[in-house]
């Protein structure tokens, strides 16, 4: 080969080279970047200290994933949601409720229609100073200047708070002390540290986040089915990646028998 040949082909090596660096694929499209070697979960905010344990528990029950790399965005369903639209590199959505995965699911932005695979349970929380034994006519008691809650339009909690409030008849009264929080995990946070009460997740009662409750002092009330809507608490869950094993696997699991006692305990009704 001549100098001449020599020099027009370090050019294209070095293009080719690059190319290979840079994962790009047939025709120069990208890869996914997703295997089965990293698990990328969308969890709802309820489900912030529960989901360890899942985790925990899935490894154990499926050895040939003990070392994969499990990551877990935790935020409200509605900004969750948003994230996916947006092309977020989720393999799974683990919902607050059904209705986001259903317009997911509505415009095939997932593999398959949702799952249900646990119902999450309301409860207010309060001061101890506070009369809880009225129920939510505390609310009304001029002691009580701040009720936590997490927004309406982004976290299903938050949307049964507003419906319990209703059907008592007092949300026009009251509407006037709600502090919001972007999540339910955030408006537990406001109500145990500066709110006089709040409403959040059953789920919250337990683990790390049931002592944080007891060392601020709070107590905690739940309500009947008959005083907001349950299905709309129906939490699902919808697989985003069909080429991730592990994400299949997890999705089935979640659907076994041993991630239903885990929910079971841990402040979930689950059928």
């Amino acid at each position: 080969m001549n100098r001449k040949c020599r020099l027009y082909l370090l050019p294209l090596l070095f293009v080719a080279l690059t190319v290979n660096a840079c994962g790009g694929g047939p025709e120069g499209q990208p890869q996914s970047g997703r295997t089965s070697d990293v698990l990328h979960i969308a969890a709802a905010a309820n489900l912030s200290y529960v989901i360890s344990g899942l985790i925990d528990a899935f490894r154990e029950e499926h050895s040939e994933y003990a070392l994969t790399d499990i990551r877990v965005t935790k935020a409200s369903s509605g900004s969750l949601t948003a994230q996916i639209r947006n092309s977020a590199p989720f393999d799974l959505f683990l919902a607050a409720n059904a209705g986001y995965p259903e317009t997911l699911y509505a415009d095939s932005l997932t593999v398959g229609p949702p799952v249900v695979y646990a119902e999450g349970i309301p409860v207010m929380v309060y001061r101890q100073e506070i009369d809880g034994e009225k129920g939510v006519a505390c609310l009304l008691d001029v002691s009580v200047e701040k009720i936590a809650l997490a927004k309406p339009e982004l976290a299903p909690y938050g949307e049964a708070a507003v419906e319990i409030l209703s059907r008592a008849g007092i949300l026009k009264q009251v509407e006037n002390k709600f502090v919001y929080g972007s999540s339910i995990t955030q408006a537990f946070q406001h109500a145990i540290t500066a709110a006089d009460a709040g409403f959040i997740a059953a789920s919250l009662l337990f683990g790390d986040s049931g002592k944080e409750m007891e060392k601020a002092g709070m107590r905690s009330i739940g309500f009947a089915p008959d005083s907001y809507n349950p299905a709309a608490l129906r939490q699902a869950m919808v697989l985003l990646d069909s080429s991730n094993e592990a994400a299949q696997v997890f999705y089935s699991f979640m659907q076994g028998e041993r991630a239903r006692e885990i929910l079971r305990n841990n402040g979930y009704r689950v059928e």
